[in-house]
């Protein structure tokens, strides 16, 4: 009886994990002042209880920006996770930036600037600035968006 009891909480300890964050800054995250913003996101997979990663995650982070770059065992990779035993199981990362004054201020019109679309990363040029909030980017294949300035990035 107590080996049965041993194994069910041994089973029970292996397929729930906790809910494990981690905090990378850069750039002088924390120290900086102004609005955050998701830049980018992404997963990581792996196999065998996390032994092995399967690919790697395409997640991308602003240049000369201030970040931070989370990783996280989320409710849906846990539930993947347990459904698996653990040999399959996942990491949701995600990236949020900064969009300090000084940097929403500097797009100007001409500007070449990089924007996420459909979770792939595109370019285009600021055509048109509408408001402190939004412009229109010509894309690169001609056509017209309106952004707002907290989804781009020079």
């Amino acid at each position: 009886m107590k080996i049965t009891k041993a194994i069910i909480m041994i089973l029970v300890a292996t397929m729930l994990s906790s809910c494990m964050t981690t905090k990378t800054s850069m750039n002088r995250y924390k120290e900086t002042p102004g609005q955050t913003y998701k830049y980018s996101k992404g997963k990581q997979c792996y196999l065998f209880w996390g032994l092995v990663p399967i690919g790697r995650p395409s997640v991308a982070t602003p240049v000369g920006e201030p970040c931070q770059v989370r990783t996280s065992f989320r409710l849906f990779d846990a539930i993947c996770s347990s459904i698996t035993g653990g040999i399959f199981s996942m990491q949701t990362i995600k990236v949020v930036a900064k969009r300090t004054a000084t940097n929403q201020d500097s797009f100007k019109k001409g500007d070449i600037v990089s924007y996420e679309f459909f979770g792939k990363y595109a370019k285009g040029t600021i055509d048109s600035i509408i408001d402190n909030e939004k412009c229109i980017v010509k894309t690169e294949d001609g056509k017209l968006k309106k952004m707002k300035f907290e989804n781009l990035s020079k």
